[in-house]
């Protein structure tokens, strides 16, 4: 793994990313997976899990024990090692490897977390760069029929009341305008935190890299995979596993025998030695207190995991429901709208160079295709949610662009 150096702001970035050239969406990812603090203080539990698996395959150390000769009282020593250990370890050790395993599938998916509340950052951010352009061009627009009117006015062809509208919208344009640049400072800011570079310097805005929507392919087969691929589902088949594993674990607890080397006598008499054994006898506490915990550990994780598949259930359902709409509104402002509105915006202009039409209905025209691009726009950036929502219900990344098929 390669080195991760980290400065005094705590900033972590990956090999071969540099933030001043401007961030892809998987470049962004990459960030965030290295630097994302909240992400490195869940990955430290991983560490506790580790510390947990070494506790449970060390050995108890023996127990040395001396009398010392005082008077007519003879020397004596006995050494005890427990030796349950022949029994009880293996299990110990499996039932905290499963524990380990079953930690490491929880992080993982707390990582596809953190890799979709990047991507929905990245889209918001992206949208709101894009607003303040779009925004600019409506402001421009507006402000033209609001000094053309104005001229109409002077010139007797329009009322008051016209030329007092116009104006109107064009304040309202330039309060979108702020509006919109404020909204981009927020959506960096929130970017920036979920990168982990809060501490940065916010004015050094951080440039974004076209990147395109990729499609994804619903199939029937969509909610069968996610239960597969889903680490929070195999997080949760690990816990029964670890807690059935610490149930035979508590069971061989009832009985503990222990190795005793017994030696006594003095040094002109000469030593006693001889092996014996410690023996519980398991007739009042038979370990019931672990074993009921260990039998309700297995029915809690029993029912986190019935409850674990039905949440995945729900979240693909819900992800494929949001996708599909997304893409059909940003199909239908494409084609329905936006595409329309660009070839009469054509027109227009044609008109007008014609002498048909006047200039306030070719700007009005293109007020209009500024708007449908904001929509459409809009709906591209719902397409970029939902499908960062879609890959994490799946547990997995979507593949190649295809025709959406069956339903899940």
């Amino acid at each position: 793994m390669p080195a991760r150096p980290v400065d005094a702001k705590g900033t972590v970035l990956p090999p071969n990313v540099n933030i001043a050239d401007g961030l892809t969406q998987d470049e962004a990812v990459a960030v965030a997976l290295w630097n994302n603090p909240d992400f490195q203080v869940q990955l430290a539990n991983l560490g506790f899990a580790r510390a947990d698996l070494v506790e449970a395959g060390l050995l108890q150390n023996p127990v040395l024990s001396l009398l010392f000769p005082l008077g007519p009282k003879q020397f004596e020593a006995a050494l005890r090692f427990p030796i349950e250990f022949l029994w009880q370890r293996p299990r110990r050790v499996g039932a905290a490897t499963l524990a380990a395993e079953s930690i490491a599938s929880g992080l993982e998916q707390d990582g596809l977390t953190l890799v979709s509340d990047v991507k929905l950052a990245y889209a918001e951010y992206g949208l709101a760069q894009d607003r303040i352009g779009l925004a600019e061009r409506a402001l421009t627009d507006l402000s033209a029929v609001a000094a053309l009117m104005d001229s109409r006015f002077s010139a007797g062809d329009v009322s008051q009341l016209e030329a007092r509208t116009a104006a109107i919208d064009a304040a309202r344009a330039r309060q979108e305008v702020e509006r919109a640049r404020l909204d981009a400072d927020l959506r960096a800011n929130e970017f920036r935190a979920r990168l982990g570079l809060a501490l940065e310097a916010a004015e050094t805005p951080i440039m974004l890299t076209a990147t395109p929507v990729t499609m994804c392919t619903i199939t029937p087969a969509l909610l069968d995979e996610a239960l597969a691929s889903r680490p929070d589902v195999r997080a949760a088949e690990l816990a029964i596993e670890a807690a059935a594993a610490r149930l035979g674990w508590e069971e061989s607890r009832a009985f503990a025998l222990t190795a005793v080397l017994d030696a006594n006598g003095s040094g002109s008499e000469g030593f006693e030695w001889g092996p014996g054994i410690d023996a519980g006898v398991p007739i009042f506490n038979w370990n019931q207190a672990g074993k009921a915990r260990a039998q309700a550990e297995i029915q809690r994780a029993s029912g986190l995991y019935l409850a674990t598949r039905q949440r995945v259930a729900t979240e693909v359902r819900a992800a494929t429901a949001q996708y599909r709409q997304a893409s059909a509104a940003a199909v239908g402002w494409r084609t329905t709208v936006l595409e329309p509105l660009e070839e009469q915006v054509q027109v227009a202009d044609r008109a007008f160079n014609e002498g048909e039409v006047a200039y306030l209905f070719v700007i009005e025209m293109n007020r209009r295709l500024t708007d449908a691009r904001l929509r459409t726009r809009e709906a591209e950036a719902d397409i970029a949610r939902a499908l960062a929502r879609l890959e994490r219900a799946v547990g997995r990344r979507c593949g190649t662009e295809g025709e959406e098929t069956g339903g899940v």
